[in-house]
């Protein structure tokens, strides 16, 4: 594939990342239905309803586009996890990660 089929996706990836991230901390901030509604509360010209809407099509839309940018990427994937599970101590790093990252939102989520 083209240098900048993957570069366009990249940037594609990125752009949703960065629009989840936003509307993510806006949906996060807004107060309930009934008072954002009385109060017209917006987050960058956004009502709380619309912010909902962007955030969740642009969810579908990263699904989409994560999908192309493995399919571009399978063969350096395939490489990279036939590596991890060759070498046990990149194995371990990788397994200690993803424990951490369990445990971390097992405790962020459920209080410890």
């Amino acid at each position: 594939m083209s240098r900048s089929l993957r570069t366009l996706v990249d940037v594609l990836l990125l752009t949703g990342i960065i629009v989840m991230g936003v509307t993510g901390i806006g949906m996060y901030l807004a107060p309930s239905g009934r008072v954002a509604r009385a109060t017209h509360w917006t987050y960058l010209g956004l009502d709380k309803h619309t912010l909902g809407e962007v955030h969740t099509y642009f969810g579908f839309a990263m699904l989409a586009i994560v999908t192309v940018h493995v399919l571009l990427n399978w063969k350096p994937l395939k490489a990279l996890l036939k590596n991890i599970l060759t070498d046990s101590r990149e194995l371990i790093r990788v397994a200690v990660t993803f424990v951490l990252l369990i445990v971390g939102l097992e405790i962020y989520l459920y209080g410890g």
